[in-house]
């Protein structure tokens, strides 16, 4: 168990982001919450508190060390003192700037060891996009930071994890070579040396954060039934048997090309610690199937440890007070039993 604090960010304001983090502590004796901290806006957090009356007691903090007494009690909070003007389900771009400064400073406290792990509440990519924001998410924007922090490329990748898949089979790891690209333009992003990387980092991140000492990796195929040697696409022959083949020279236990309509079940996929998958709905819709509520999504190949609830902002229901909070917890139990 780390015995630092988790640093947790606005999220999107008009989202469920405070609803959830408000609930989660609310439930922490229940679920025996790692004590965490919030970078946020007290006066939006006191207004949602207020709106669904939970009646959390918050408590404005000056450090993160002030966490590990105060958390039985109350929920710390590093106020921002933003002063946000927002509506629940209807994003302000306005907002963006104090979304992002919260992802920043979240980081840099994890960075200088003041917090475990940064745990990042759902955004709104639309909304971040139309203020300027040039990432694609918040995966993308923190190995940006890493990067500018530690002077060093990083090389992230998207994984996603269940935590209880419904078969009761082993848990499902994913990784993702390309993540929100639209299906005609992803397959211009593949070719053997970014199927390299994402390999290595998938390697690395499962050596890393889940301890697997020389991981088993399964290699989904592009093409329906991996291709038939040619006969329902090529990328299977010209791209991934060639680079199964030279890495498993570097002692990288990789299997493939796989099948993606049979490798998720459960008597196929415990013969591996992870499944790297081509585009972002061959690993979100198993891992979804398996375990909807409480899935979580970790950024590997950067030098700390990130995890997120697997769902976004739910606009939708911003507004009705009835969010779920497992994929939440199940983040922080995560970060429980990783965080190094």
């Amino acid at each position: 168990m780390p015995n630092k604090p988790i640093a947790v960010t606005m999220g999107e304001p008009s989202g469920i982001a405070s609803e959830i983090i408000l609930k989660t502590w609310l439930s922490r004796k229940k679920n025996k919450i790692h004590p965490f901290f919030l970078i946020d806006d007290l006066k939006k957090l006191e207004k949602i508190n207020k709106t669904f009356q939970l009646n959390v007691k918050i408590h404005p903090i000056k450090k993160p060390s002030q966490t590990l007494k105060l958390f039985k009690y109350s929920l710390p909070v590093l106020d921002m003192k933003a002063n946000l003007d927002f509506k629940l389900g209807n994003p302000n771009k306005k907002n963006c700037k104090f979304v992002i400064q919260s992802i920043i400073e979240s980081l840099d406290l994890v960075i200088k060891k003041e917090a475990c792990a940064i745990l990042t509440l759902p955004v709104c990519k639309t909304t971040l996009k139309k203020s300027g924001f040039k990432f694609n998410g918040q995966t993308e924007y923190i190995s940006h930071l890493c990067k500018k922090y530690f002077k060093k490329k990083n090389n992230e990748i998207m994984i996603l994890s269940t935590n209880k898949p419904i078969d009761m089979g082993k848990n499902l790891i994913v990784g993702l070579i390309t993540t929100h690209e639209p299906i005609k333009d992803f397959l211009k992003k593949i070719n053997k040396r970014e199927l390299i990387k994402k390999i290595y980092a998938f390697n690395f991140s499962l050596q890393k954060i889940w301890g697997f000492k020389i991981p088993k990796i399964g290699i989904c195929s592009i093409n329906p039934h991996a291709g038939e040697d040619g006969l329902v696409g090529n990328e299977e022959n010209k791209i991934i048997i060639p680079v199964i083949k030279k890495l498993r020279k570097e002692n990288i236990k990789l299997y493939g090309p796989l099948s993606s309509d049979s490798c998720f079940f459960k008597d196929k996929r415990k013969k591996y610690d992870g499944i790297l998958c081509f585009y972002h709905d061959q690993g979100l819709a198993p891992i979804k199937i398996l375990d909807f509520y409480n899935s979580i999504n970790i950024t590997g190949g950067i030098p700390i440890l990130r995890v997120s609830p697997d769902h976004g902002p739910a606009f939708d229901i911003a507004s009705s007070n009835i969010a779920k909070i497992d994929s939440l917890v199940s983040s922080i139990k995560f970060i429980e039993r990783f965080s190094k």
